[in-house]
């Protein structure tokens, strides 16, 4: 029941909330699902999208970045523990 929670509060908080906020719910949800700060990141960029701030979707590379970060050493972890 936490991984589907996790996941809801970090969507809504993209819509609800300040950035800052999502970030730290999108580094929290990494903890439990990987690649929700990617999903994150991706519905940030689609939503608040404005030309004149450049043509770097930032939000989606930190999203895959904290991603890539939070599936290795997830993969560490089930490595270890077997």
């Amino acid at each position: 029941m936490t991984r589907p929670a996790v996941t809801v509060v970090t969507f809504l908080s993209v819509v609800f909330l300040p950035w800052q906020v999502t970030v730290l719910c999108a580094l929290g949800a990494a903890v439990v699902e990987p690649f929700v700060p990617l999903a994150a990141g991706l519905l940030l960029d689609v939503l608040y999208y404005a030309p004149q701030t450049g043509l770097l979707p930032r939000f989606t590379i930190g999203g895959a970045l904290i991603s890539l970060v939070a599936s290795v050493v997830h993969s560490r972890v089930r490595a270890r523990s077997m």
